[in-house]
């Protein structure tokens, strides 16, 4: 069952990511002396007594939404291939340079640094709202496609992908402050909705199905449904056969604690 572990755990890595970064990033606003989201931009914090736990938040932001990111890819199935491989590369490459963000300046040179971190902070905006735009775009489509066979998200978090798409571009226009604090807020709550999604869903290791926990007992019966029609075709050697009787065993397992729970 380690594929089943692992697939939990990449979900996981985003929601604990992001939830860890945005504690270390708001405890460092708050022992700023005199910070100012309205005045202040996210990156100054980078300069202040904190600099120290802006950098740690944006590292693990930064390293744990890789693998995120990248699970997020595999959930997306038969849909707008092209589409769902530029939304990962990028959300990749913007995962590297937000983890480049983190990086604590170096007095010696701070001309130098600060125009590498101003590069990497757009790029790291940039990439984010690319990213979480297409994903957005290909969430909504999901939900009414034949082909897709994946989780369906929520409409609602496909609009809000639409929305910090537009806010970047208020920011572009308006470099602002406290617009930059709003991008990343919503930034944030993207992710962290994604990731609850992504969790309550359960992936069975055969493209195309997948079931909430309220689902189990039609899953079991389906599964146990296609074991015997293969055992009766005689197709015992063959590989999902047993993918089928390590999710039977998981389904029966779950239900039977369900079971004990309610009595």
């Amino acid at each position: 069952m380690e594929h089943k572990i692992e697939r939990k755990m990449e979900s996981m890595f985003g929601l604990l990511g992001i939830i860890i970064a945005l504690s270390f990033i708001l405890t460092a606003a708050i022992l700023t002396p005199g910070y100012n989201p309205l005045l202040n931009t996210v990156s100054s914090l980078g300069e202040g007594v904190a600099k120290t736990l802006f950098s740690i938040g944006f590292v693990i932001a930064g390293s744990l939404g890789i693998p995120f990111f990248i699970q997020l890819e595999r959930e997306l199935i038969n849909i707008k291939e092209s589409i769902r491989k530029l939304a990962t590369g990028v959300s990749i490459f913007s995962c590297v340079c937000i983890g480049l963000v983190g990086i604590i300046p170096d007095k010696s040179y701070l001309d130098l640094f600060f125009a590498f971190h101003y590069f990497v902070a757009i790029v790291s905006f940039a990439g984010t709202s690319a990213y979480i735009g297409l994903y957005s775009y290909l969430m909504y489509i999901g939900s009414s496609l034949i082909s897709y066979t994946g989780p369906k998200f929520k409409r609602y978090l496909s609009y809000l992908g639409m929305v910090i798409v537009i806010v970047f571009f208020l920011l572009i226009f308006s470099l602002q402050p406290i617009v930059e604090w709003i991008l990343t807020i919503l930034i944030i709550i993207w992710i962290l909705i994604t990731s609850i999604q992504m969790l309550s869903f359960k992936f069975f290791n055969i493209p195309g199905v997948y079931y909430k926990k309220a689902d189990y007992p039609k899953a079991l019966n389906k599964f146990e449904q296609a074991f015997e029609i293969l055992n009766h075709l005689e197709l015992t050697d063959e590989p999902i056969m047993k993918t089928l009787e390590e999710n039977i065993s998981f389904l029966k397992g779950k239900l039977q604690d369900s079971e004990k729970e309610k009595q």
